[in-house]
C-alpha cells in the first residue's frame, strides 16, 4: 500500500511535467522520433525545410534516454538480423534460439504488444499475437533505430506503448549510385557442422534523375543452428531440428519536388524454419512464414504556409503455416494501415500537432477463427515554450480497438540549464487485448472475447547531465499497472495488478579525438504483484523480469582498423510468480574487429559469447556458446547527386 501511495504521489508531483529538452536552433521536441521538423516561427519568407529522411533526430552532446543506433553503428555490428542490434542496447531479450527463431525485447518488464515497433511511421506489431518478427527486416535496409523506454510518447503510431517503443527508419535513398555486398560465415565450433550459418546481403541504389531515387536490396540466409549446449542434467548435447532458411527482398522509389517527398516501397520475407521446442521436447514443429508489404508515404512541407503534412498508407499480408504432432494450422492476416500527421509551425511560445491513424485487420486463423477488427487513434499534442529554459507538452489521445475504447492523457515538463536538463512526465497507459487473447481455440486453451484493456499510470523523472568529464543520463520511473491479461485456468483473464519502480541510465565518453569511445547503460527494476486474493504470489516478483540488465562497450577507431569489446549482463529471473526457482544471471562478452582495405573492401571478424557462457534467456530454450564469424563487405559508389 505504501508503494502504491508513493507512486500516486510521484505521479501527482509530476502532473505538470515532462517533455524533451530544447536544443540549439530547433527545439528537440520540435523533431519527433520520425524526424518531422518545422520552423520555429511564422515568417513572410518561404519556410526553411528540413528533410526528415536525411536527419531524423537532433544530435546532442548529452546522452538522453533514447538509445540511438545510426546507420554507421548498425553496419559495425555486422548483425545477422535486427534482434542482434536490439540486444546491443542493454535491454532484456527473450530468445528462443539462434538465427531466425523467435526473439522479442522486454523493456521495464513489459513485452509483446506493450513494446511498440514502429517502422517509418506505422506500428507493425502483429494484431493476432501482439509481437513483431524482427527477422522479417533486412538489417542492411535500416537507416536508424531508436529505442525509447516508458509510455510517454507523442506520436499516434506508438500509442499503446507501455514498456517502450522501438522506432525503425529505413533507408530512403543514397545520392549517386551505390552497390554493396556483404558475405558472412559463422561457426559454433561444432565438429559435426564446422560451418553453421551463411548469410549474403546485397544492395543497389541509384539516382534515376536529379530528384528521383531507386534502391533495391536482398538478403538470403541459411543456418543449421546446431550448437553444443549443457543440459539441465549437466550433460552436453547438440541442438537439433533448429535449421532456418530465409530471405528478404526490398524495392523503394523516392521522388523529391520542391522539398516534398513521396516514397513507394514493397518488401517480401520468406522463412522456412524448424522449431525445436523446449530442451527435451519430442514435438518439433515446422513453420513457414510469408510476409508481403506495400507502403506509400509522403511529406509535404509549407502546406498553406502554416504546417507540414506527413501521411502513410500500407497493406500488409502475413501468412504463417505451422505443423507439429498436433496437426497443421494456418494463420493469415490482411492488414490495411494509414496515418496522417500535421505539424503546425510554432507561433511564439506555442506549437501544436494533430494526427489520426487507422488499422483494418482481417484474420483467418485455424485456432482464432475469422474476424475483422478495426482500430485507430486520434491524437493532439500542444507544446508550450515559456522561455529559453522551460517548456511543457500535453499529448491527448483517444484510441479504440473493436469494442474497446480509451482516453489517454499525458503531460510533461522540461527544464534546460547549462549543465543539466530535468525532464518529468506523467502518463496513462492502456493496452488492448490481441486477437489470440480474444479468440484462441486449441490445445485445451480458450480465448475470452469479454476481456478488458490493460491499464495503468506511469511517471518518469530524468536528469541529463552535460558534464564534460562524463555526459550521462539517469531516469527514475514508476508504474502502477492493472487488469493484466493472463492465461489462467485454460482461458484468458484480467487478473493481475502490479507495481513497478526502476532506474535507467546511459553514459558515453569519447577520448583522443574520437579514437576511444566508452559506453555504458542499463536498467534496475523492482516490481511486485498486488493481488491479495492469491497469497502464493502476493508481493512476489513478476516472473521472467530480471532485477538488472546492463551493457558496456569500448570502441577503438583507427580509421583503417577498428575494434570493440562489449559485455551484456542479464540478472536473475524467477520461473514462476511464486518465486521459488529462477534462471541464473549471465554475462555475454563479445569482440568485433574491422579491417578496411582501400575504400571499397572491409574484412571483419566477430567472436560472440567469448566466455562460452551456458545460459537460457527463456526457460528450457538453451542458447549457443562461443561462435566465430568472418565476413567481407564490398561497397562501390560514384559521385553524389544534388537534391532539388
Amino acid at each position: 500500500m505504501r508503494k502504491t501511495v508513493g507512486f500516486l504521489f510521484l505521479f501527482l508531483a509530476t502532473g505538470v511535467l515532462g517533455a524533451e529538452p530544447l536544443g540549439d536552433g530547433v527545439a528537440a521536441n520540435e523533431v519527433d522520433a520520425q524526424g518531422k521538423a518545422f520552423p520555429s516561427s511564422i515568417s513572410d519568407s518561404e519556410p526553411e525545410i528540413s528533410l526528415p529522411e536525411i536527419v531524423t533526430y537532433v544530435s546532442a552532446p548529452v546522452v538522453e534516454q533514447r538509445i540511438v543506433f545510426s546507420k554507421e553503428d548498425i553496419e559495425k555490428f555486422h548483425a545477422e538480423d535486427l534482434s542482434a542490434v536490439v540486444r546491443q542496447s542493454g535491454i532484456q531479450s527473450l530468445d528462443y534460439g539462434a538465427y531466425g527463431l523467435e526473439s522479442k525485447p522486454s523493456i521495464r518488464g513489459f513485452t509483446d504488444e506493450t513494446v511498440r515497433v514502429v517502422i517509418d511511421g506505422l506500428c507493425m506489431n502483429n494484431a493476432q499475437t501482439g509481437t513483431f518478427d524482427f527477422s522479417s527486416i533486412n538489417v542492411a535496409d535500416v537507416e536508424k533505430i531508436e529505442i525509447v523506454r516508458g509510455g510517454f510518447t507523442e506520436g499516434t503510431e506508438d500509442e499503446g506503448s507501455v514498456g517502450g517503443a522501438i522506432y525503425i527508419t529505413t533507408k530512403k535513398h543514397d545520392s549517386g549510385r551505390q552497390f554493396s555486398s556483404d558475405t558472412a560465415l559463422k561457426s559454433f565450433l561444432n565438429q559435426n557442422f564446422p560451418l553453421d550459418t551463411v548469410i549474403q546481403k546485397i544492395a543497389y541504389s541509384a539516382a534515376l534523375s536529379e530528384n528521383s531515387f531507386l534502391s533495391v536490396s536482398a538478403k538470403g540466409g541459411f543456418a543449421k543452428n546446431s550448437y553444443i549446449y549443457k543440459t539441465s542434467q549437466n550433460s552436453f548435447k547438440e541442438r537439433e531440428n533448429s535449421s532456418v532458411k530465409d530471405g528478404n527482398g526490398d524495392i523503394r522509389f523516392t521522388h523529391w519536388h520542391n522539398g516534398s517527398r513521396i516514397t513507394v516501397a514493397s518488401s517480401v520475407y520468406y522463412g522456412d524454419k524448424e522449431t525445436p521446442g523446449v530442451e527435451y521436447s519430442t514435438n518439433q514443429g515446422k513453420q513457414k512464414d510469408l510476409n508481403v508489404n506495400f507502403t506509400f508515404s509522403s511529406f509535404t512541407p509549407g502546406l498553406f504556409e502554416k504546417m507540414n503534412l506527413t501521411s502513410n498508407l500500407a497493406y500488409l499480408r502475413n501468412d504463417r503455416k505451422y505443423e507439429d504432432n498436433y496437426g497443421p494450422s494456418r494463420h493469415k492476416i490482411n492488414d490495411f494501415k494509414g496515418s496522417a500527421t500535421v505539424d503546425f509551425y510554432r507561433c511564439g511560445f506555442f506549437a501544436q500537432s494533430a494526427a489520426v491513424s487507422f488499422d483494418l485487420t482481417h484474420l483467418n486463423s485455424t485456432n482464432s477463427g475469422i474476424h475483422f477488427q478495426p482500430s485507430g487513434v486520434f491524437k493532439e499534442t500542444s507544446k508550450l515554450y515559456f522561455n529559453n529554459f522551460f517548456s511543457m507538452v500535453v499529448p491527448i489521445a483517444i484510441k479504440f480497438c473493436g469494442k474497446n475504447f480509451a482516453f489517454v492523457p499525458k503531460i510533461g515538463f522540461a527544464a534546460k540549464f547549462s549543465k543539466i536538463e530535468i525532464l518529468l512526465d506523467g502518463y496513462r497507459m492502456v493496452q488492448f487485448p490481441n486477437m489470440d487473447d480474444l479468440y484462441w481455440e486449441g490445445s485445451g486453451y480458450h480465448g475470452n472475447p469479454d476481456l478488458k484493456p490493460e491499464q495503468g499510470w506511469g511517471a518518469d523523472l530524468t536528469f541529463n547531465l552535460k558534464n564534460e568529464i562524463l555526459p550521462s543520463s539517469v531516469q527514475f520511473f514508476s508504474n502502477f499497472y492493472e487488469k493484466k491479461i493472463t492465461w489462467s485456468g485454460g482461458t484468458t483473464q484480467n487478473v493481475n495488478s502490479a507495481f513497478y519502480f526502476g532506474i535507467d541510465f546511459n553514459a558515453q565518453k569519447t577520448f583522443f579525438d574520437g579514437i576511444l569511445t566508452l559506453k555504458a547503460g542499463g536498467e534496475y527494476l523492482y516490481n511486485e504483484l498486488l493481488d491479495k486474493s492469491n497469497k502464493l504470489t502476493y508481493k512476489k516478483r513478476i516472473m521472467w523480469t530480471p532485477d538488472f540488465t546492463g551493457t558496456a562497450q569500448a570502441i577503438v577507431d583507427l580509421k583503417k582498423f577498428d575494434f570493440s569489446v562489449s559485455a551484456q549482463y542479464t540478472g536473475k529471473r524467477y520461473k514462476s510468480n511464486m518465486n521459488i526457482t529462477f534462471l541464473e544471471p549471465y554475462t555475454l562478452l563479445n569482440l568485433n574487429l574491422n579491417l578496411k582495405f582501400w575504400e571499397k573492401i572491409l574484412l571483419y571478424f566477430k567472436a560472440d559469447n567469448i566466455l562460452n557462457e551456458r545460459y537460457q534467456s527463456v526457460e528450457n530454450y538453451p542458447m549457443p556458446g562461443t561462435s566465430l564469424t568472418i565476413g567481407c563487405k564490398i561497397k562501390i559508389e560514384n559521385e553524389k547527386a544534388n537534391l532539388h
